[in-house]
């Protein structure tokens, strides 16, 4: 018995360096995951060992040194953890919030208590659930964002929430700087492919209507009304714009999987039956409660369902749309699939752009606000990899602990 405690504190205290030596190279290399990471393996290593000694009394002449290399074991982890660059917060059963280390008594000003937390961060502890990863932004003005991983430990005074934050503000800097350098690239590419013929117009129906002869009021009558048909398009696009950046926030309600199915269906064969395609639906079973905006994600459902008609319309085969709800362990995902050719590899990685579209006719925003409308409900829209003799398919998915479900 002896033995084993002995091989068991020996196995404890090597696992104990050997994090704490990660710990220390992560923190001089500034991966502040990896450092947090290390730094919560140690602190379970640590609590796990207490445990085990409160379990199993070692003898009185061992119980003092046990005691010795556990409290200098604790003083060593409390000082890399309070090393951590990533702020550290527990929470109780009385949903008491408490700093841990000394990135998170700056980031909250506070010694030991946070008496006002920011509600952002209260909702994410109550609602994430153990090892969920979401954004919230705290700390004063500027705000920064910080994605928070959750954990349960054992610690002296019961079971804790352990909350991790990590700072992706610059990640998220960089990520909106990307997305405004590639929307601005794309509005002027479709400001300047509208304007060019217009100016161009413009000049030539203003030579004519000088010649004053017939033939010259004619053309230039021609030439107006290109102008008119270019300005129209410009005017759509416009609109196109619009509809992408005053998406509303949704207004969540309990909504069901099957019902939304069904009703998407009816809509789905109301339009394209006289087309001659057919439609496969398959609801979850058992049903599925998610909260959701149910006019929002009948949108988005509906964008998907036509761009797949279509599709399928486009391809020789009898044209056929799949529209199905599962669940894939704690995700609940509503996929739509077509009997098309597929979407082309060149195609892939900008097919949720805004206003890219292979169709002649296209607007190029649907893939793009159906992917908006998923990400707003706490979400993703996907495109699934390419299958042998299969179209394409679009996958929504959501986590339950984001929907509440």
């Amino acid at each position: 018995m002896a033995f084993s405690r002995i091989a068991a504190a020996a196995v404890f205290q090597v696992l104990l360096f050997a994090c704490g030596v990660g710990l220390v190279f992560a923190l001089q290399a500034r991966f502040a995951a990896v450092a947090a990471v290390l730094g919560l393996t140690a602190f379970w290593i640590a609590a796990a060992a207490a445990w085990q000694g409160r379990l199993r009394p070692a003898p009185l002449t061992e119980s003092a040194g046990r005691l010795a290399s556990e409290g200098a074991q604790a003083r060593l982890l409390a000082s890399l953890l309070d090393q951590t660059p990533a702020p550290l917060v527990t929470c109780d059963a009385r949903q008491v919030l408490q700093v841990r280390n000394r990135a998170a008594r700056k980031l909250f000003g506070v010694d030991d208590v946070i008496l006002d937390p920011p509600a952002a961060l209260v909702k994410a502890l109550r609602t994430g659930g153990a090892s969920a990863r979401v954004e919230v932004a705290v700390g004063a003005a500027p705000q920064r964002t910080y994605a928070l991983s959750l954990s349960e430990v054992l610690a002296a005074e019961g079971p804790l929430q352990l909350a991790v934050l990590l700072d992706i503000e610059p990640e998220v800097r960089a990520a909106e700087a990307a997305a405004l350098r590639e929307l601005m690239q794309v509005l002027s590419h479709e400001i300047m492919n509208g304007l060019t013929p217009v100016a161009s117009l413009a000049a030539t129906a203003e030579e004519l209507l000088a010649e004053s002869d017939a033939s010259s009021i004619m053309k230039a009558r021609e030439a107006l009304a290109v102008l008119s048909r270019r300005a129209e398009g410009l005017a759509r696009f416009a609109e196109s714009y619009r509809s992408l950046a005053r998406l509303p926030p949704p207004t969540l309600a309990p909504t069901s999987i099957t019902e939304l199915i069904e009703e998407a269906a009816r809509l789905f064969r109301s339009r394209w039956s006289h087309a001659q395609v057919s439609l496969v639906a398959q609801a979850p079973v058992p049903d599925a409660q998610l909260l959701l905006d149910r006019d929002q994600i009948m949108h988005a459902l509906l964008n998907l369902l036509s761009n797949a008609a279509e599709a399928a319309l486009a391809a020789p085969a009898p044209a056929g749309v799949e529209l199905a709800g599962c669940r894939e362990g704690r995700d609940v995902v509503l996929s739509v699939g077509d009997s098309g050719a597929g979407v082309a590899l060149k195609d892939r990685e900008r097919v949720f752009h805004p206003f890219f579209t292979t169709k002649p006719q296209g607007s190029g925003i649907g893939l793009s606000l159906s992917r908006q409308i998923a990400r707003a409900h706490g979400g993703e829209l996907e495109l699934s990899p390419p299958q042998l003799h299969r179209g394409a398919v679009f996958r929504m998915r959501w986590t339950a602990h984001t929907n509440g479900n």
